[in-house]
């Protein structure tokens, strides 16, 4: 029989669905359900709508357990096709079960949350005054003058707490639950655009025109910001349309050959058969193009955010009012989804590519887990910063290691999860601590003194870009292995539907159904399973 891997990409992807309805029906995976899908979000919501004063602090405990036990079953039997050969089933099980801890066992929601909201009632008017309390619940005034030319909406704004009202709590559960970088929250990611002058005036007391914050009237409005995230999606949409046609013409990006494999060799090298192509180069273009890919899928995924929800507030703006208290219409919500890249990796090496520029969704429960365990270590390691330090970024990459080697492991395919990703992760903690040492220790005693800005910004991009292609051999090797890039981007390809990429491509590209209704004779392993 022949190999699937050497024909079409789509008989592949085909493959790995036959395979794994073949063990599904020798019982040894079981399908994932709709239900398995609400029942992981639904737990969450619940937990988090009882307040403590009514026995909400112990039925957390007891929802997170089940969680657990839920995240544990779906990780070793439940297995499906879509989102990367399985891969998406495994990062976002890993994920919500990390999320669900922060919420539930590391922090306080009700004394460590606050979401910025619109006050209900109150707009402001040109030389009113509002008082304002830092800690303020939604009942309580504000004490500041803003003019109306200074304002970025109509709207006074507070912190609100965890609220005593039911519907009000509901909203503001799901708001925080559903939340990664937190714009409108006190926990907001620190490579976000700084909030509007006129919003921090609002927020906290004793305002000072030196902090972090953005003159009014150069922040982005809200068609500016939709049209911004418009162009992100058409561009990185036509990237990944280009980079699916060439991945998919290299038997690497399928599985089939290593990195530095030459036959063929990777684009656009097989166009000069005349041109010598070492099998470092091949290696370095395959690792670019999984970077890229991964980079530019982001950007698509990301920008359908303000896309949806900004886009919805600007056509329906009652609507938005109505349905929540955050203020979906306000552009500083919806920042970049990357920081900048010349100020983060340029001027702070791999630590600020990590921890300033990269896309930062996960940042909140790293470092939630990496605060929680130092609350159980002894106070006298705690109190040193170099300690503490080490401890965030060492804990933080390898809980990034985690949630990608579960991804790894839920694949259709042979991967290595302790080897690819958690191996990547947890060795760029390593690198970050080196490059801190050098820079605070050995570079002060050199006799390098004086040395220019441009020299030492090239210095930290070629460390960067070298030990990123180094290292990231292992993870863009398992991404390859496991049959990550068999996912189809787009649903619709302009450049297919041109005539570019394999004959008998078209324009459209999600052929192959999503759901299926399933059932093997029992109650709970009925329903509609994801293929």
């Amino acid at each position: 029989m022949a190999d699937p891997r050497h024909g079409s990409y789509r008989d592949l992807a085909k493959n790995f669905q036959t395979e794994l309805d073949f063990v599904i029906e020798q019982g040894i995976y079981k399908p994932i359900f709709l239900y398995h899908i609400v029942i992981i979000h639904a737990l969450p919501i619940i937990g988090l709508v009882i307040p403590s004063s009514r026995g909400g602090k112990y039925f957390r405990k007891v929802l997170f357990a089940l969680c657990v036990g839920i995240a544990i079953e779906i990780l070793q039997n439940r297995r499906a096709v879509v989102g990367g050969n399985g891969y998406m089933l495994g990062l976002m099980t890993a994920w919500w079960l990390i999320w669900t801890a922060t919420l539930f066992i590391f922090t306080n929601i009700e004394r460590d949350f606050k979401r910025i909201e619109r006050k209900p009632g109150v707009q402001h008017q040109k030389s009113t005054h509002f008082n304002k309390n830092t800690n303020s619940v939604a009942e309580e005034p504000l004490d500041l003058s803003i003019s109306l030319s200074e304002q970025q909406d109509t709207n006074a704004f507070l912190w609100q707490s965890y609220p005593p009202k039911f519907s009000h709590r509901l909203d503001w559960s799901v708001g925080l639950l559903f939340n990664l970088r937190g714009p409108e929250w006190n926990w907001r990611v620190p490579h976000l655009v700084p909030l509007p002058r006129s919003i921090h005036r609002q927020l906290h007391s004793g305002f000072s025109e030196k902090i972090n914050a953005q003159e009014d009237s150069t922040y982005p409005t809200g068609q500016e910001r939709l049209w911004a995230a418009f162009r992100k999606f058409v561009i990185g949409y036509l990237v990944l349309d280009f980079l699916k046609i060439i991945l998919m013409s290299d038997p690497y990006f399928r599985g089939i050959a290593p990195a530095n494999s030459l036959s063929p060799p990777p684009f656009p090298f097989y166009y000069f058969p005349g041109l010598a192509v070492h099998p470092v180069l091949a290696q370095l273009c395959r690792t670019i193009y999984s970077a890229g890919a991964v980079f530019f899928a982001l950007e698509v995924v990301t920008s359908l955010n303000p896309l949806f929800f900004l886009g919805l507030s600007l056509v329906f703006p009652n609507g938005a009012r109505n349905l929540t208290a955050a203020p979906l219409g306000a552009s500083w919500l919806y920042s970049d989804a990357f920081g900048p890249f010349v100020q983060s990796v340029l001027d702070y090496g791999l630590a600020g590519c990590w921890g300033r520029w990269w896309h930062q969704l996960f940042r909140n429960g790293f470092m939630n887990t990496a605060r929680w365990i130092l609350s159980l270590l002894p106070a006298s390691l705690v109190s040193h910063p170099q300690f503490r330090r080490v401890t965030y970024v060492v804990v933080a990459f390898c809980t990034s290691g985690f949630v990608h080697a579960c991804g790894s492991h839920t694949q259709l395919a042979s991967t290595y999860p302790v080897s690819g990703p958690f191996l990547f992760f947890t060795l760029q903690s390593f690198a970050i601590l080196a490059e801190q040492v050098f820079k605070t220790v050995i570079f002060p005693i050199l006799p390098l003194g004086g040395t220019p800005r441009w020299l030492r910004r090239t210095a930290n991009f070629l460390f960067v870009f070298c030990w990123l292609m180094v290292s990231g051999r292992f993870v863009a090797d398992d991404f390859a292995r496991g049959g990550l890039w068999l996912m189809e981007p787009v649903p619709v390809s302009p450049l297919r539907g041109l005539g570019f990429g394999s004959p008998g491509e078209g324009w459209w590209c999600w052929r192959d159904p999503w759901f299926r209704y399933w059932s093997d004779g029992s109650y709970w392993g009925s329903g509609i399973r994801v293929l």
